[in-house]
């Protein structure tokens, strides 16, 4: 009988996704990662947002983008791809250093007085879109390495 190899196999998505997954982290470093919200009393809510390029961390997360996809685009559907893991793991690890907020800054941030006024740092979308293609870089590259599978009609 004849052998019948499924339309898409790992080896032939794998750089599809490290190329889209590294775009959209190029994207997301111009989003909004955080920002501080101010709830006042008599005036309402007022924010201020900070975008991923606004600091170091969105920085590297641009260039990672940037690797992943130049990566993706030179490596095929060999398993050169699978190099894309190291900015996609990179970039996932500077996300979280940015989230933990190694300088304390959000923590000196929090501020309440009474029930007049309340200013608290938020997370912003960007910084979960951000996430969201770094893993999606890893797993495509890392999904690089398997074969492709070939499946038997008896």
């Amino acid at each position: 009988m004849a052998d019948l190899t499924t339309p898409a196999s790992p080896n032939r998505i794998a750089p599809v996704g490290v190329i889209a997954g590294g775009a959209l982290l190029v994207v997301a470093a111009f989003l909004p990662w955080a920002g501080v919200t101010a709830d006042i009393a008599v005036l309402g809510s007022l924010s201020r947002h900070v975008r991923g390029v606004d600091d170091w961390s969105g920085i590297l997360a641009l260039v990672g983008g940037v690797m992943a996809a130049v990566i993706g685009v030179a490596g095929g559907d060999r398993p050169f791809t699978a190099l894309a893991a190291l900015p996609g793991a990179v970039t996932t690890a500077v996300l979280l250093v940015f989230l933990s907020d190694p300088q304390g800054g959000g923590r000196s941030a929090s501020l309440a007085i009474g029930e007049l006024v309340r200013v608290e740092p938020t997370v912003e979308y960007g910084w979960f879109v951000a996430l969201a293609a770094a893993l999606a870089v890893t797993g495509s590259a890392v999904a690089a390495l398997t074969p492709g599978r070939r499946l038997r009609q008896s």
